[in-house]
C-alpha cells in the first residue's frame, strides 16, 4: 500500500514539474480563457478661465476733483466688478463606461491597461500619465485694507489755536483739506520736474538715488490723486470647468456662469448669465469600411477607437469667447483590432485621450 502511495506521489511530482517547465518557456503562449475587462477612453472638455476682481474706492475728496485738479466725472461711490480675461480650451480623457470590453484568448494575454482600466498597449507596456483632478474654488476675494486712504494730508486737520483759545481746537472743512492736498499735489509735480531736468545745484550722488527719488516722488503723487480720483485694487483667479459630451453633436450647454459684479459663479447659480459650450461633430476620420467592420466582433474581442473631429465653441449669448477643433473619442468609430496584430510579435500603443492607434512596431 505504502509503496503505491509513494509511486502515485512521485508521477505528480513529475508532472508539476514539467508543468512548470512549460509555462517558463517564453516560446509557449499564454491563453486566458476567461478573458480580461477594460474599457475605451472618452474625451472630455476641460476649460480654464481667469478672471479679475476689481474693487474700487472713491477718494473723500471726490466732489472737488474737477474744481481743483480738473479731473472730471470723479467717481462718488464705491463699487466691484469682475473681467474675463482669458479662456483656454483642452481635452482630457477617462474611461468611458459604455464602452467596456472583455479581451479573450491570447490577445488578453498582451493587453496594457491604465491604472483606471483603460486599454493603454498591446504586447508593450505603456507609462500612462495621470489625469489630475479639476478644482475650482469660489471663495476667493480680493483682499482691501480696511482704510484705503490713510494719508489724508502733511498738515495737520485742526488750525492752530491761538492765545485766547488755547484748549479749543478748530476742526478744518473738508475743503480746505482737499485744497491743502491738491497743493501737495502741485509740490510733488514740480519737485518731479526738477529732479527730471537735473534743475538742483546739489546732485545726488548716484543714478541709483536719482531713480529711488523720481520713483517715491511718483508714488506719493499717485496717492494723493488717489483721494480724488479713487483708488482701485485688482487680483486675478483661475478656475476650471470640465464638460463630457455624449456620441452626437452638443448646442448649448451651459458650462459656469459669470456676473460682471460677482464673478465667474457655477453653472448652478442663477444670479450669472449662462456661459455655453457648442460641439459640432465634423467628419469621422473613420471610413464607411471601417465603420461596417466595427459591427463585427473580432475574435479576440480587443477593440480600438477612431477618433472624430470637433469644432468646440465657448460663447457668451451671441459673442464668441473662444473656439478650437480637437480630436473627440465619442464622436469616432469603435473597430476590432486586426486578429494578425496580435501574434505577439508586434507592439502596439494607444494614444490615451482619443484611444486611437499611435504607433505598431515589431517586437
Amino acid at each position: 500500500m505504502k509503496t503505491r502511495y509513494v509511486l502515485t506521489f512521485i508521477l505528480l511530482f513529475a508532472s508539476l514539474s514539467i508543468f512548470a517547465q512549460r509555462s517558463k518557456d517564453e516560446s509557449t503562449a499564454l491563453v486566458l480563457t476567461d478573458g480580461i475587462i477594460y474599457s475605451l477612453p472618452r474625451t472630455g472638455i476641460r476649460v480654464y478661465v481667469k478672471a479679475t476682481q476689481e474693487k474700487f474706492f472713491h477718494g473723500p475728496y471726490f466732489q472737488y476733483a474737477e474744481a481743483m485738479l480738473g479731473l472730471k466725472d470723479a467717481a462718488s461711490s464705491d463699487r466691484e466688478s469682475w473681467t474675463i480675461n482669458d479662456i483656454r480650451i483642452e481635452t482630457f480623457s477617462e474611461a468611458d463606461p459604455q464602452q467596456v470590453h472583455k479581451a479573450k484568448g491570447k490577445g488578453a494575454a498582451l493587453v496594457s491597461l491604465t491604472s483606471s482600466g483603460v486599454l493603454a498597449g498591446i504586447n508593450k507596456e505603456v507609462d500612462s500619465e495621470e489625469e489630475t483632478a479639476a478644482v475650482s474654488t469660489f471663495l476667493a476675494d480680493t483682499k482691501t485694507p480696511e482704510y484705503p486712504f490713510l494719508d489724508l494730508s502733511l498738515n495737520p486737520f485742526f488750525e492752530k489755536p491761538d492765545s485766547a483759545s488755547r484748549t479749543v481746537l478748530i476742526v478744518k472743512s473738508l475743503e480746505e483739506k482737499a485744497q491743502e492736498a491738491a497743493h501737495t499735489i502741485t509740490k510733488l509735480r514740480k519737485r518731479r520736474f526738477k529732479s527730471l531736468a537735473n534743475a538742483y545745484e546739489e546732485q545726488l550722488p548716484d543714478g541709483r538715488a536719482y531713480e529711488l527719488m523720481v520713483d517715491e516722488l511718483g508714488k506719493l503723487e499717485a496717492e494723493y490723486v488717489a483721494l480724488f480720483a479713487g483708488k482701485t485694487f485688482k487680483k486675478s483667479f483661475d478656475y476650471c470647468f470640465d464638460f463630457i459630451p455624449g456620441e452626437n453633436s452638443v448646442s448649448g450647454e451651459v458650462v459656469f456662469r459669470f456676473s460682471e459684479t460677482k464673478g465667474v459663479l457655477p453653472k448652478t447659480d442663477l444670479s450669472g448669465k449662462p456661459i455655453v459650450v457648442d460641439l459640432k461633430k465634423l467628419e469621422d476620420l473613420a471610413s464607411a469600411q471601417e465603420k461596417q467592420k466595427s459591427q463585427v466582433e473580432g475574435v479576440s474581442g480587443v477593440f480600438y477607437r477612431i477618433p472624430g473631429k470637433a469644432e468646440i465653441r465657448i460663447q457668451n449669448g451671441i459673442n464668441l469667447m473662444a473656439v478650437t477643433r480637437a480630436d473627440i473619442a465619442q464622436f469616432g468609430t469603435v473597430t476590432p483590432l486586426p486578429e494578425e496584430l496580435l501574434d505577439g510579435i508586434h507592439q502596439i500603443v494607444f494614444h490615451p485621450k482619443t484611444g486611437g492607434i499611435k504607433s505598431i512596431l515589431l517586437k
